[in-house]
């Protein structure tokens, strides 16, 4: 019998015929089955898909316990406003980074270096004011038996994905590490189960992180964004041959993991790969 639920609710694309709404941004609600503890990861860029396909697959927003967003940018937290306003005032803990309501800067490279504001976009005064109870951390945060929010993950096993990211320091914008990106893991009977964001921490880190911080020895399942999107050369194979090493059951990435990563992931993983997209469900 399963013990975990994974349902991806919002996602840049649905590859299948579905009744649900793409929308550019990430979002996955993850159910602790054994004590009926819902978990909204990310929330997308806007609140209208979110809306839509939590109506859809019959979720009712006052259900979800705890929501965690994995990092500041405005494709994972954006429809946090809307959520809380489908809650109906209704209070709810927002697990997230200490840096959450910090400026975030991208350069846009397919726009000629253009700099975008990518951050937060909503106040902390009306989020709190509409119910969001956040509790800011660095650490890990157990949320259950079973579900553990990773904190910052240590960069100990390969590099980052925060190419392009930038932030202010002193007053000037400086390259941005993502240190505030964090993944959400869980324990179960195959293994770990690793759920991003992005993946801006480095798909080496958020794995070997999660096995060090459960006490798990294999790799389950990883789902979500592996940010690998105008990756630089090699670093797509590096990836590829890490996931493979690390026999997964499951591996489902998509959002900003780019198109040119899927078919050496499909090629590389076999009967583990998993088309992503909203809508994707994994029962473990």
């Amino acid at each position: 019998m399963a013990s975990l639920r994974v349902r991806v609710l919002v996602d840049n694309s649905a590859p299948l015929p579905t009744r649900l709404l793409p929308e550019y941004g990430f979002s996955a609600l993850v159910e602790d089955l054994r004590s009926g503890v819902r978990v909204l990861f990310d929330t997308g860029s806007s609140g209208l898909a979110l809306e839509r396909n939590l109506a859809a697959l019959g979720v009712d927003p006052s259900t979800i316990d705890f929501v965690v967003l994995s990092h500041r940018h405005y494709d994972h937290t954006g429809g946090l406003r809307r959520l809380l306003e489908l809650r109906g005032g209704r209070p709810v803990t927002v697990v997230a980074h200490e840096r959450l309501f910090e400026p975030a800067y991208a350069r846009l490279r397919l726009l000629g270096g253009v700099l975008r504001d990518i951050g937060l976009p909503h106040g902390r005064r009306e989020l709190e004011e509409l119910g969001a109870r956040f509790l800011l951390v660095r650490g890990p945060v157990e949320l259950t038996d079973t579900l553990t929010v990773s904190g910052e993950i240590p960069r100990e096993w390969g590099p980052s994905h925060a190419w392009g990211m930038l932030r202010l320091e002193g007053g000037r914008l400086v390259e941005d590490e993502m240190l505030d990106d964090m993944a959400l893991y869980a324990r179960v009977e195959g293994g770990l189960v690793a759920v991003t964001g992005c993946g801006h921490a480095g798909v080496e880190n958020i794995v070997e992180y999660g096995l060090e911080l459960s006490g798990e020895e294999g790799l389950h399942a990883l789902v979500g964004g592996l940010h690998l999107l105008g990756a630089p050369p090699g670093r797509v194979g590096e990836v590829v041959a890490y996931l493979k090493s690390k026999k997964p059951g499951a591996v489902a990435a998509m959002h900003c993991t780019g198109p040119l990563a899927q078919a050496p992931l499909a090629e590389a993983l076999g009967g583990a790969y998993r088309l992503g997209g909203v809508g994707f469900t994994l029962e473990a």
